[in-house]
């Protein structure tokens, strides 16, 4: 098989590491690849309508750009047919998703799918849809109010200083700095959270699924509601653990504590302890959360401006992701 042929790359010129000398590189590793360097959704679809039964669609960017290529795929793809192949490249900030799929660095993935000649090893994944957008995981509370602080002291900061950051340093102290003293000032804010959906399962402290008739799941103040299919943030932070563990179904996790809690307790939670005091797991196809003030929304780790009311659902179409691990 010719280096790279049936594969498409989309390069997010907005990434970190994007732009036109990673797009180079790209097609310099795989000549008969087709590498296109976008910056807007509607460059993306139009590139995504262009193709002809692609091998398989990589997204070469971070969570963010590989939610926007999910979303694009769902616009562009007709009711009923399957979503072609997809992979990630890392070259995101942190890399959550490819990271939870086992993808080393980029240059060892140029070399690994250079050398690939079989069938690309898939993994079927479930993606959940909030305001039309697919991700592998959304949020209100600390990690959101966390990456608008994080988005900003990248904004103010000029120089060498930019690249620290735009690090998993910058994300640190953004929180520090920034998120939790506002946190301690205004004091935790309450949610009530809804079954939307079908059957709710919760986890038990003995890690044994416990199925919930309650339609109200929760309803009490919280620091953080996420949702997710994917464990990772990126940086090897953990916040969704189970979000694999029940195929068709997204990990809710509230986690309630001060905002002190966090920092103190910093490496559990980074690294997914469990049980872990302050948090409860559910799984769930669809809720709605109702805040108690106007919260700050994060989807695939892009933020979206402010919200008292948000949905979550699972998406009927199912997503075959590159499996770094087999391919490995």
């Amino acid at each position: 098989m010719i280096t790279g042929a049936g594969l498409a790359i989309l390069v997010n010129a907005n990434a970190k590491r994007g732009g036109r000398r990673i797009a180079a590189q790209l097609k310099e590793a795989l000549p008969s690849a087709t590498v296109r360097l976008t910056r807007t959704l509607l460059e993306m679809e139009s590139w995504l309508r262009s193709l002809e039964s692609p091998r398989c669609i990589l997204s070469a960017g971070g969570d963010g750009t590989a939610a926007a290529l999910m979303s694009a795929l769902d616009r562009v793809t007709p009711e009923g047919m399957p979503f072609p192949n997809i992979g990630l490249l890392p070259l995101g900030t942190g890399n959550g998703w490819a990271n939870s799929l086992g993808a080393p660095k980029l240059d060892r993935c140029l070399e690994i799918l250079r050398d690939a000649q079989d069938a690309l090893p898939m993994r079927r994944v479930g993606a959940v849809v909030c305001d039309g957008h697919l991700a592998q995981f959304a949020g209100c509370g600390w990690d959101s109010m966390v990456l608008n602080d994080f988005r900003a002291q990248v904004a103010e900061t000029t120089g060498p200083a930019k690249w620290v950051s735009k690090s998993a340093f910058g994300y640190l102290s953004a929180a520090m700095l920034r998120t939790v003293p506002r946190a301690l000032l205004l004091g935790n804010p309450r949610v009530v959270i809804e079954n939307l959906g079908g059957e709710v399962y919760r986890m038990g402290p003995d890690r044994r699924l416990q199925r919930v008739e309650e339609e109200i799941l929760y309803d009490g103040p919280f620091g953080c509601a996420s949702v997710g299919t994917c464990p990772e943030y990126g940086y090897g932070f953990k916040a969704l653990p189970f979000a694999e563990r029940f195929p068709g179904a997204m990990n809710l996790r509230v986690y309630l504590a001060h905002p002190l809690g966090p920092v103190i307790h910093l490496r559990d939670i980074w690294t997914g302890v469990f049980p872990l005091a302050g948090a409860t797991d559910w799984f769930a196809t669809a809720v709605r959360m109702t805040f108690s003030r106007p919260m700050p929304l994060q989807v695939g780790g892009d933020a979206h401006g402010m919200r008292r009311r948000v949905e979550y659902r699972m998406s009927p179409r199912a997503l075959h992701v590159l499996d770094w691990r087999r391919l490995l």
